[in-house]
């Protein structure tokens, strides 16, 4: 057992990580988003890089692109881009959403390009973890919009006109 005097801030930093890990394996498990798992936008105008807490993630993690697979499928399907993905894929939104809250203790909440491009890398990487490919989800051609917007001297206006986690037309 461990004293109160004896919990060093590293000690305290890997329980919170702990309890945060204990819920995103039960919202997966459970087959539930996190409470307040509001998909749309965060209009909140909110700047910067700070990172995310489980009770926000939801609204954070862009949106798949494409409905959930079958977990018991066997044969393979069409994906949004028109490749064959296997048909489990993709997952859930609340299965990828507690990936990320579970390998991500500070995701990106921030409207600059970085944190945008960011969110998307790292839910695809959660999508990945999942054992599904990106061509299961629209997130990649999203991603490569928004990663074109680094060269655009524009940017900035063009950013301003979305929501948190949409990307430019084409």
């Amino acid at each position: 057992m461990v004293h109160e005097h004896e919990r060093t801030p590293l000690r305290r930093g890997r329980m919170a990580g702990i309890v945060a890990s204990v819920a995103a394996i039960s919202a997966v498990m459970a087959g539930t988003a996190f409470a307040g798992s509001d998909m749309g936008s965060d209009q909140s105008g909110a700047t910067g890089n700070a990172g995310a807490s489980s009770g926000n993630i939801n609204a954070l993690v862009p949106a798949l692109g494409f409905s959930p697979g079958n977990p018991n499928a066997t044969a393979d399907r069409v994906g949004p881009t028109g490749v064959k993905v296997p048909g489990r894929c993709p997952p859930t939104q609340a299965q990828v959403n507690a990936q990320v809250a579970l390998k991500n203790a500070n995701f990106p909440s921030g409207t600059d390009l970085d944190s945008r491009i960011q969110r998307f890398e790292k839910t695809l990487s959660a999508i990945q973890d999942l054992k599904c490919p990106a061509a299961s989800t629209t997130l990649l051609g999203r991603l490569n919009s928004l990663t074109a917007l680094r060269a655009n001297a524009n940017r900035d206006n063009i950013l301003r006109g979305l929501g948190l986690n949409e990307t430019p037309a084409g």
